[in-house]
């Protein structure tokens, strides 16, 4: 499920209460998917995308208007029906006539009211001097660090620090993050990033001669990632051209996906994601550099792209006559260069992808095919353990597949086949079914075989990546009444080899089930009631085969969001976990308050949370508010209290200052972390600070 997301961060304190209440929803798919898979994610260009809506709202009379699927504001028989009132009564020319489609309910107007247009001016009329005018630009400087001194910060001397370089950290802990971004409209949109993560250095001077010597040309200047990326649309038959940094996503993932997937819980799998988009985030891994572009001729539109950028790997051998890398072991997706053996990984090979995408698409039809290349520099030996026997070792990948959805009436079709040239092959379909207005279904099989092979795939999974799985996904929506939904998921998936977690052939479910309740435009409750089993290696070291051990969690979560007023808002949540694994049974809790201050007329508003936490084995994971374009979704283990204070205020129209400090306190830990990120203390402090500027 890593990428299979997900969901959404819409608006966070500058909108009105229903943004709040809608965000609920979306932030506790995010929290379930965060427990999970235990992994962090950049969701900045999913806010992002939200805030260039607000920006550059659509014009809901355009084809524009599949980018409300795209981030799950409508669905797509929703959106059939908006297509279905244009035809029989022309343009929409007023909000009030939303309320007359069949299908769009009140709070689903609400939420694209702020995102939507009417007859907007035609891209026809833009002019150069038209760019270089009403263009508007952001500015956004973001800093932040730990408020404890860990491991790999202390002071060392050099001769230690040249025998074990790996010692600790060769930069400060400040992580520093900068951006400019320029758009017109929607039509034009250019831009660039920086990035130092916490431990990297900034200044190569300030790295220690000898350590410098032992890199040799591995030492960067100045910031460790630069991104920049410049895309324009709707250029006569050219649909979109990227140049420099951006991300694809092609059919429903199988064959090619590079970007964040959204769904929502117990609703559509289906995808209907932009082909070719900006890479605007920091994530050092999930990107493509070259150029792409999507021409498009009447109902057929044809996708070509190349990129060619440098990767981190882990080096196995090098050439001992010139020194070039001839194996290596895996591809690091961290983007951390920390360390000496991080900065010896350090864009060590060169990755080269070229491919096209074609599609066929009409009002309710679309079938597509896509065929891809990857070429490393370098061969990929992965054969390490057993259970990568069938992952992919070489130098050179060709994937293709087909993918297509049909839509009937109250049906949606949809699915995808992809084969590696190793004849691997993984393929999904699924079906959405309406009988009425008020009960959604929704089936999806996906059959991913043990040795199907992709660099770029994020399909619909219960593990990091569509291989070696075979499951079924039931999913329903059912409105009890206008102002309460019912919404209930059931994935069963098995797997015919070995993984990493179990050594023979294992299977796994989820079982999700939530119950909504929206009493007023100001008020939400929500319960939710999740069961998950699945097959994992037995931990006892004292046998000589390993055996496999069913571990099954449980949790039960209680969220209430209301208004006491205007300007401010409470957020109470209650969550009970009772899981048992090899070892017994274990307890853990979270409790918690919201203070949400957002007073109308003013330029300001804060953020206050309190949380009593007590897990006896794992993690739970919980959303946190946080400064504007960010969002944290924080594990939290052990036993303790978690704090935090975020305040944003408008120093004026065009300047905003945000910024955050958390604790956290342990009552059972005097240590914190492991390793150069160990804290020799009982509190975890973390602090933030972000300038924005848009003119």
């Amino acid at each position: 499920m890593k990428k299979m997301f997900l969901f959404i961060i819409i608006f966070i304190a500058y909108h009105d209460i229903i943004a709040q209440i809608n965000n609920d929803l979306i932030i506790n798919q995010m929290e379930r998917i965060s427990e999970s898979n235990n992994d962090e994610n950049d969701y900045s260009e999913i806010i992002e995308d939200y805030w260039n809506l607000t920006d550059n709202p659509i014009d809901i009379n355009s084809d524009d208007i599949y980018q409300l699927i795209d981030l799950k504001l409508i669905n797509i028989f929703q959106l059939e029906n908006i297509k279905k009132y244009r035809k029989d009564y022309g343009d929409i020319l007023f909000i009030e006539e939303l309320y007359e489609i069949e299908g769009l309910d009140t709070i689903s107007i609400e939420i694209i009211k702020p995102l939507i247009c009417f007859q907007r001016e035609s891209s026809s009329n833009i002019k150069l001097k038209d760019v270089l005018r009403y263009g508007k630009n952001k500015i956004l400087l973001e800093i932040d660090q730990s408020l404890n001194k860990k491991e790999g910060y202390r002071d060392i001397e050099d001769s230690v620090f040249y025998k074990n370089p790996n010692s600790a950290y060769l930069g400060s802990p400040q992580r520093i993050y900068f951006r400019y971004n320029y758009t017109f409209r929607d039509k034009i949109e250019a831009g660039f990033v920086l990035e130092k993560d916490p431990g990297e250095y900034l200044f190569r001077h300030n790295i220690n001669d000898s350590i410098r010597g032992l890199l040799g040309d591995r030492c960067y200047t100045s910031f460790d990632f630069f991104s920049f990326h410049a895309v324009a649309k709707d250029i006569k038959f050219i649909k979109t051209l990227a140049i420099g940094d951006y991300k694809l996503s092609m059919g429903q993932g199988l064959t090619m996906s590079s970007g964040i997937a959204l769904t929502t819980n117990g609703g559509s799998l289906l995808r209907r994601n932009k082909k070719i988009s900006a890479s605007k985030s920091a994530n050092e891994a999930h990107y493509f550099r070259g150029i792409a572009s999507t021409l498009k001729f009447k109902d057929l539109e044809l996708t070509i792209f190349f990129s060619s950028k440098k990767s981190d790997a882990n080096i196995v051998s090098y050439d001992s006559i010139n020194g070039d890398i001839l194996e290596i072991s895996s591809l690091q997706q961290s983007g951390l260069h920390r360390t000496y053996n991080e900065l010896s990984d350090r864009k060590s090979i060169q990755q080269q992808l070229y491919g096209l995408n074609l599609s066929y698409k009409t009002s309710n039809f679309q079938i597509g095919y896509t065929l891809h290349k990857t070429d490393l520099s370098a061969k990929l030996n992965q054969k390490d353990n057993i259970y990568k026997l069938f992952y992919f070792n070489g130098s050179s990948l060709i994937n293709q597949g087909v993918d297509f959805y049909y839509i009937l009436e109250k049906v949606l079709l949809y699915g995808e086949i992809a084969m590696s040239d190793n004849k691997g092959l993984a393929g999904l379909i699924g079906v959405t079914i309406l009988p009425t207005g008020y009960i959604e279904f929704n089936v999806l099989y996906r059959n991913y075989t043990k040795d199907y092979q992709c660099f770029y795939s994020n399909a619909y999974a219960s593990g990091s990546e569509p291989r070696n799985e075979e499951g079924f996904y039931f999913g329903n929506i059912i409105s009890i009444a206008p102002n309460c939904k019912l919404i209930t998921n059931f994935d069963f998936h098995r797997s015919q080899w070995i993984k990493s977690s179990a050594y023979s052939p294992s299977d796994g479910y989820e079982f999700n089930t939530q119950l909504n309740y929206q009493a007023n435009k100001n008020t939400l409750f929500f319960i939710e009631y999740r069961n998950k089993g699945k097959d994992k290696n037995t931990s006892n070291t004292e046998i000589y085969q390993k055996y496999l051990v069913k571990e099954k969690t449980n949790m039960i979560r209680f969220h209430a969001t209301y208004s006491l007023s205007n300007d401010i808002t409470l957020k109470n949540r209650v969550e009970y976990h009772f899981n048992k694994y090899e070892d017994g049974r274990h307890n853990s809790y979270l409790i918690y308050q919201d203070i949400i201050y957002a007073p109308k007329e003013k330029r300001y508003n804060l953020s206050f949370r309190y949380a009593i936490f007590d897990t006896e084995k794992g993690s739970i994971y919980t959303y946190e508010n946080d400064v504007l374009h960010a969002f944290a979704v924080g594990g939290l283990t052990g036993k303790g209290v978690r704090t935090y204070l975020v305040g944003k205020v408008k120093l004026w129209e065009q300047l905003q200052l945000s910024s955050k400090i958390g604790f956290t306190f342990y009552d059972n830990k005097n240590e914190i972390g492991s390793g150069l990120e160990t804290i020799y203390n009982n509190f975890r402090g973390d602090c933030k600070l972000q300038l924005i500027w848009s003119f």
